[in-house]
């Protein structure tokens, strides 16, 4: 378990003090909040509630932010900052230790918001929305700001929780620039275009969709290759359905995060045929490195990124046939027109970085600060 990092000298001056509650120490949260740590305009203090998860493989990384890992030799200290602070940013509620927290600091009538992807993932329909008003029942019942990860969020926050708060855009960040292999021209490999999936092999990535759809491409006869970046439980399923053009497919199995950039260069398209994706980091990832990217209209990146024909093709959740037209469409693209798309791919994400990231988070925090009138922002 990891401890308590201490301030080491820190001194805060003016700065606004703000506390941060997440889930888990995945490398994307932990590069976004060093960043907001170096820009230096917030004291900026982390709590993770985990530092491992069942269904996630990452290799820890060094952090470089003032943070603890939640757990039971630390918790009077953690009740105590989330007392003390000037705003606590609660980006998880599915978890007991967040839902007491919760209720706490909006009862001490002090500033603090919810950071979130857009509701619904695990459990939808009229039951999620009862469930997410019971576990989110002091936001319900205050106008605390909500930070959306994405419009698509928003949207859903908006419905479920009212207008009359303040709301902003907050997406999740990581460093593109790492993606960043310069202009490509054409396709990895001439005359044949290769397809990425990135992420779990799962029901809700939309993987088994996929699967089907690229049988249907291969059988047209169009000369395509598809590459399986993740695993999980539907591989060895999909290993079966997708046994008749085996010579075609690569099963990549996991990459830990420093490994994906090489992984993206293999590829032309990525496909993130998702059932349902709160934001997906694959998408502007993908971008950066000069991949058009085919993406479901229910994952937020793609609806906040994508311009179709242009950088993507944005598709219906759960349409197999219009994931067999955009992937069509991909194959079909001539060298200069692949060109094309994947200039305007990294232009699309030119202002996506991790420093663009911590200034919005920061400007977010000042903003929900200064709007704060006892639970009205």
């Amino acid at each position: 378990m990891q401890g308590f990092v201490p301030p080491s000298g820190l001194d805060r001056g003016p700065r606004a003090d703000v506390v941060v509650l997440t889930h888990l120490t995945s490398p994307y949260q932990v590069e976004l909040f060093d960043a907001v740590a170096t820009d230096g305009r917030c004291a900026l203090e982390v709590f993770y509630l985990h530092s491992t998860s069942n269904h996630r493989s990452w290799r820890e990384r060094p952090i470089h932010h003032r943070h603890a890992v939640v757990g039971r030799n630390i918790q009077q200290m953690v009740h105590e900052r989330v007392a003390a602070a000037d705003l606590v940013v609660f980006n998880y509620y599915d978890d007991s230790r967040a839902a007491i927290l919760m209720k706490e600091r909006a009862r001490s009538g002090k500033s603090w918001c919810f950071w979130g992807e857009r509701p619904g993932v695990r459990v939808s329909g009229w039951l999620g929305r009862l469930y997410r008003r019971r576990k989110l029942a002091p936001l319900s019942k205050s106008r605390a700001a909500i930070w959306g990860i994405g419009c698509f969020a928003l949207e859903q926050y908006r419905r479920e929780f009212g207008t009359d708060r303040m709301f902003r855009d907050l997406p999740y960040y990581s460093d593109l620039s790492r993606f960043d292999a310069g202009l490509r021209s054409g396709r990895c490999s001439p005359g044949e275009t290769t397809f990425l999936y990135s992420g779990a092999l799962i029901t809700r990535k939309g993987v088994g969709l996929l699967a089907r759809a690229f049988l249907r491409l291969a059988a047209q006869g169009t000369d395509v290759r598809l590459r399986l970046l993740g695993d999980g439980p539907l591989r060895a399923q999909l290993e079966r359905a997708l046994q008749p053009v085996a010579g075609r497919v690569t099963f990549v199995g996991f990459r830990d995060w420093e490994h994906l950039p090489s992984e993206y260069r293999k590829a032309d398209v990525l496909c993130v045929p998702s059932l349902h994706d709160g934001w997906g980091l694959v998408v502007p990832e993908a971008l950066a490195s000069g991949m058009p990217v085919i993406a479901s209209d229910r994952t937020g990146a793609a609806l906040g990124l994508l311009r179709p024909k242009v950088n993507g093709w944005l598709i219906p959740a759960g349409d197999e046939s219009a994931l067999l037209s955009a992937m069509a469409d991909a194959a079909s693209l001539s060298e200069q027109q692949l060109t094309s798309c994947s200039t305007a791919a990294v232009a699309s994400v030119a202002g996506h970085s991790l420093e663009n990231g911590a200034i919005r988070f920061v400007d977010a925090s000042v903003e929900t600060l200064r709007g704060w009138h006892g639970g009205v922002p």
